[in-house]
């Protein structure tokens, strides 16, 4: 049997806003109706977004192994550090395990944005206390698949396109992979037309234009436009495909959705196959009795399903709200206090002096000095990371300039040996060889050639009696540095001398 708070939740109507085109849709008993952005409902559960161009995204990798309660504060230092947050201000941060195996690191979706900039872009909704729940606009997807409005075994490619910004997210097997934010907005492909036409075109009957004849139009010089605009567009979404597909390894892209801000643009889900050959859909589905009845933008309608899905499974990983409604009050530290004091009441009349002191002189104060000292630590806390994170830069570098210098202490270490080696060795074989030459001499033969090869010397000498190159060879091996050796005395046919070569391995010093 559900809990009585789940039914609870299920009964309360769903509130979707868009903070930037002020549009917003109330949900409930399964019909969808417009609602005003400024009316609030206490009793509704609100939901939103922020585009992808306002979110800070990047991936960390963290060492396999870190303990549970190091990895939040693992995870923001590494983020200070490599998404160049600043120490000085607000973020609301949020991170999940990739769907990537690095080996020796666990690697993790890191999500950040300003909460300065959160508030200035809900900062039209002022009439909406709270907001239950806020994502970014990538991470709503997943919703499609805990729903069953997709199919888990698949990898899909969502391009959404915005009045202001545009995003590629890809989700594996109802995972998110990977998401980038593009700069073809329909503001921006509205202003790349009027301007490639040289005519002035406003936004408003560009978006016109195609919400009525979509990427066909009877003008042959807006139909080019259109194509080259639209081709460039698919163009570059394709390259975004083929970088995930190797970043992220993945074997392929089963099915590419296409949702709008405007609606359907007749022919978009054809000429974005022409050029990426995947299948292609528009990304449209029929949640509610009245989906016929009324146009909704699609990315209300995941909010929806993103609402219900939030609601039972209670999932904060991804939600980065600062506007959420109090907890109950018993539930907060001022209702703790009331409880308190309710219950200091209660035996006020055994104890009317200690609860009066209790209250005045001990409650109050502690709660101010521990509030006092939470936004301290707060605070220190913050600054640490932001140092630690320039450490670990620091240390990088130092370690890239050492690397550096022990690549240059190799080279200058094998130079000192050449040049030791060309200082010593060679003066010790000229000697060696002028002792050689001298015997040689001595003997009555003369050198017709040598070869030196791995401290083995080898002489071709000749003489006219093969006598005297048999005396040559026992006085050689009289020496104890030399190692003498030949395979034979032969005489030369063409002369009346006799010929051998032979090697003389040197060892010790000379």
């Amino acid at each position: 049997m559900l809990k009585k708070s789940f039914i609870d939740r299920r009964k309360r109507s769903i509130v979707t806003l868009d903070p930037y085109s002020l549009k917003s849709y109330r949900y409930r008993d399964n019909v969808i109706t417009e609602e005003s952005v400024k009316k609030f409902d206490d009793r509704a559960f609100y939901i939103s977004y922020v585009q992808t161009k306002d979110i800070i995204s990047s991936t960390v990798d963290i060492e396999v192994g870190i303990a549970e309660e190091d990895l939040k504060d693992a995870i923001e230092i590494k983020a200070y550090d490599e998404m160049g947050l600043e120490s000085d201000k607000e973020y609301s941060i949020f991170y999940f395990q990739a769907n990537r195996d690095d080996g020796e690191f666990q690697v993790f979706n890191v999500i950040a944005i300003d909460e300065d900039v959160l508030s200035d872009i809900f900062g039209e909704l002022k009439e909406i206390k709270y907001i239950d729940y806020i994502t970014a606009a990538p991470f709503l997807m997943s919703a499609l698949y805990t729903k069953n409005l997709l199919p888990f075994d698949k990898t899909d490619c969502f391009v959404y396109f915005h009045k202001d910004d545009a995003f590629v997210t890809i989700y594996k097997n109802g995972e998110y992979v990977f998401s980038k934010s593009i700069k073809y907005s329909l503001g921006y492909i509205s202003d790349t037309f009027a301007r490639e036409l040289g005519k002035r075109i406003d936004e408003k009957s560009f978006m016109q234009m195609l919400q009525k004849t979509g990427l066909q139009h009877e003008n042959s010089a807006y139909q080019q436009q259109l194509m080259k605009i639209f081709g460039e567009l698919f163009v570059y979404v394709n390259d975004i495909i083929l970088y995930a597909k190797r970043a992220y390894r993945l074997d392929g892209i089963d099915q590419v959705y296409i949702g709008t801000e405007i609606g359907q643009i007749k022919g978009i889900e054809e000429f974005c196959y022409n050029y990426i050959s995947l299948p292609t859909k528009y990304l449209d589905f029929k949640i509610s009795k009245n989906a016929n009845e009324v146009s909704v933008e699609p990315l209300h309608m995941i909010m929806i399903e993103k609402a219900i899905e939030y609601q039972v499974t209670l999932d904060e990983s991804q939600n980065i709200s600062i506007f959420r409604k109090p907890p109950p009050l018993k539930q907060r530290p001022s209702g703790k206090l009331m409880q308190i004091l309710a219950a200091s009441l209660l035996l006020s009349l055994l104890y009317p002096g200690y609860q009066f002191i209790y209250e005045k002189m001990f409650l109050k104060p502690e709660l101010s000095r521990l509030n006092s000292e939470y936004q301290r630590y707060a605070q220190q806390s913050r600054q640490m990371k932001a140092a630690m994170a320039k450490v670990q830069k620091t240390k990088k570098e130092i370690e890239s300039k050492l690397s550096a210098k022990s690549k240059d202490l190799a080279f200058r270490t094998n130079l000192l040996k050449e040049v030791y080696h060309k200082k010593v060795n060679y003066p010790m074989k000229a000697k060696i060889m002028t002792d050689l030459f001298e015997k040689v001499n001595t003997h009555h033969a003369r050198v017709v050639e040598t070869r030196e090869s791995n401290n083995t010397m080898t002489i071709t000498v000749r003489s006219p009696k093969d006598k005297y190159l048999t005396e040559l060879m026992e006085d050689m091996a009289r020496v104890k540095h030399y190692d003498v050796s030949t395979e034979m005395i032969k005489k030369d046919e063409n002369s009346s001398y006799y010929e051998s070569s032979i090697k003389v391995g040197l060892h010790g010093k000379f």
